[in-house]
């Protein structure tokens, strides 16, 4: 379970829930378009880096915003991540905004990658009195690092039962073998956080590709995360479920994973 921590409160969400939030912050109550500065996500793919998604969040713009240009781009990091910094302007309703982007990649082995983009706009021009603003904002950025354990693949060969969950059906699949999973699962999608996968106790796994060329092999390890979300915290999330007889509903996993939680 993931634990997001507000400017008001904290709460949990499982796994399956993607972060699409956006921070929006103004120096003036009165004059919100003075200078605002924003934090935006959105999600990547596993074979994507960060020179790629800036190039496209370019491409993107170049299409979508009238009089779009660049004036700099440069290679940056941010609390030792690398970054890609964009200044650039365009025309809207006949004015001029001014917008200096740092976008960052975050790497997470159970959900996927995260794209996180930090926006600083001024109308007419960006003095460097904003300028100043941005820079020490963005200096400030530390990034929460989870403690992670060591991941240990599956055996290949194991006979044990496995779990699945595709966060786009929401369709919870049993499998009498990892080979049978393997088989069955888009494992690309699986790369790009598309599916949650857990033993027969109930426990988080994740894919990982051991290969970077073609055919890509993929295995099935145990979660480097000890807040990973667990089977029975997603069973209510559930619309359909597939698999053997015995496991093909909500009841009857609850009951198997009640039978094999202390095993």
């Amino acid at each position: 379970m993931a634990i997001y921590t507000l400017q008001e409160a904290s709460l949990e969400l499982p796994d399956i829930f993607k972060d699409r939030t956006m921070n929006l912050f103004t120096l003036s109550e009165n004059n919100a378009s003075e200078f605002t500065f924003v934090v935006s996500r959105a999600s990547a793919q596993h074979d994507e880096n960060v020179k790629k998604v800036a190039a496209k969040i370019v491409r993107e713009m170049e299409i979508t915003l009238h009089g779009f240009k660049v004036e700099t781009t440069r290679i940056i990091h941010v609390d030792t991540l690398p970054a890609v910094e964009i200044f650039y302007h365009f025309r809207n309703e006949g004015g001029e905004i001014w917008q200096k982007q740092t976008i960052v990649i975050l790497d997470d082995e159970i959900v996927g990658k995260k794209i996180v983009c930090y926006i600083g706009t001024c109308p007419d021009n960006f003095p460097d009195y904003y300028n100043k603003q941005y820079q020490a904002i963005v200096d400030s950025i530390r990034f929460n690092r989870v403690e992670v354990a060591e991941s240990v693949p599956v055996d290949s060969n194991s006979n044990a039962i496995f779990f699945s969950f595709d966060t786009d059906t929401k369709t919870i699949t049993a499998y009498e073998a990892v080979q049978s999973l393997y088989k069955h699962v888009d494992l690309k999608r699986a790369l790009n956080g598309n599916y949650l996968f857990f033993d027969a106790k109930g426990r988080s796994l994740h894919i990982v590709a051991l290969n970077n060329q073609d055919p890509v092999r993929y295995a099935l390890c145990t979660s480097p995360r000890n807040d990973a979300s667990s089977l029975i915290q997603v069973l209510g999330l559930a619309k359909d479920f597939d698999g053997p007889e015995g496991l093909s509903s909500e009841q009857y996993i609850l009951q198997f994973l009640q039978r094999h939680k202390d095993v």
